[in-house]
């Protein structure tokens, strides 16, 4: 009888408190009230290590993002841009800074001015973080980013700074967020470089409403795997923007 008096305060408490609360609502994200806008920017680390297969990202992206129309449709506009650097002969054939530069109309600070240990062609953390602050997003647009990298996200070398990766995630996170910009990643663990490597690239995805592919080789790299994972990227980008109106909302 006493935990039944107790359950009967709680369920009080809890209808009387929620009394005064307004009804939670969303907007519609992506801008109209037609197919959603997409602005999905496509990144890949410009490492010697992805040269091998440059060529076929390129040609599966490309491909997969005709498929991804057709199952989601969408008023989808790509960037296809490499950190720092360009790979000839792809669509990767801009660096980030440059087309953050053309964006703004002039140089502007970045995170990727930071003078690195190793290459500055694989800080994908800080490219990411660039191009949520920078890029030229269509107001009201969903926004997303799938980066492709076989490195750690603050380069390789030296391979194993936990903490200086870390750090350089929670930036690219909290940028990434301020702008709604939900992030993809595919992590080519060819280097089996480890579960902290990993986990880095787990929250960068899952903190800003994104998810991370993880490919064991370069060879499961394939067009048929970027057609099966292009439309969930494209359908799914809006879950920054979601996040951010649930927040707000509350």
């Amino acid at each position: 009888m006493k935990f039944l008096k107790y359950l009967t305060l709680v369920f009080a408490f809890f209808f009387l408190g929620c009394e005064p609360c307004d009804e939670l609502t969303l907007e519609v994200c992506g801008g109209n009230e037609g197919p959603p806008m997409v602005d999905l920017i496509i990144l890949i680390d410009q490492s010697s290590s992805m040269g091998t297969i440059a060529n076929t990202i390129s040609n599966a992206a490309v491909t997969a993002l005709d498929s991804a129309k057709m199952e989601c449709p969408t008023d989808l506009v790509t960037h296809f841009l490499a950190v720092d650097g360009t790979w000839l002969g792809t669509v990767f054939n801009t660096s980030h800074r440059q087309f953050i530069y053309t964006a703004q109309g002039t140089t502007v600070p970045l995170a990727s001015d930071v003078v690195p240990v190793g290459y500055t062609t694989e800080l994908g953390a800080h490219a990411i973080e660039d191009l949520s602050n920078f890029a030229p997003w269509r107001e009201g647009a969903c926004r997303a980013i799938f980066y492709i990298s076989d490195e750690e996200l603050d380069g390789s070398d030296p391979q194993g700074d936990f903490a200086n990766e870390t750090a350089a995630t929670k930036d690219a996170i909290a940028s990434a967020i301020a702008n709604e910009v939900t992030v993809f990643t595919n992590f080519i663990d060819v280097q089996n470089l480890g579960a902290s490597i990993m986990q880095n690239y787990d929250d960068l995805t899952g903190q800003t409403g994104g998810f991370n592919l993880v490919t064991p080789t370069r060879s499961a790299v394939t067009s048929q795997l970027y057609i099966d994972l292009m439309p969930q990227i494209v359908c799914n980008s809006c879950k920054a923007c979601e996040l951010s109106q649930l927040m707000n909302a509350n």
